[in-house]
């Protein structure tokens, strides 16, 4: 991955939740022509999202951390640095 991972707050986390919870479930079904790798991108524009408050940043963490129970998977270095940075970027925290 060449790209510079950052933060961005660029829309709700609901959206891209619900964006994500489609396509993963799309890619396992096999339905939509959806496959894994369109999964990780929606994935990593959770994990880049910069929450608004902490009730954001809890929702953030939870869903990330069920999605990784459910899953079974887990994340490479650079997500979880990335993930870690935005769950104590909020002023106070």
């Amino acid at each position: 991955m060449t790209e510079k991972l950052e933060l961005q707050p660029n829309e709700p986390l609901s959206v891209k939740v619900e964006r994500h919870r489609a396509v993963y479930l799309a890619a396992v079904n096999g339905e939509g022509g959806a496959d894994m790798d369109q999964e990780a991108n929606a994935r990593m524009e959770i994990i880049r999202h910069a929450p608004s408050d902490q009730d954001e940043r809890d929702q953030k963490l939870l869903y990330v951390a069920g999605y990784l129970i459910a899953s079974k998977g887990s994340l490479n270095p650079e997500e979880m640095e990335l993930l870690l940075s935005g769950s104590t970027s909020l002023s106070g925290h």
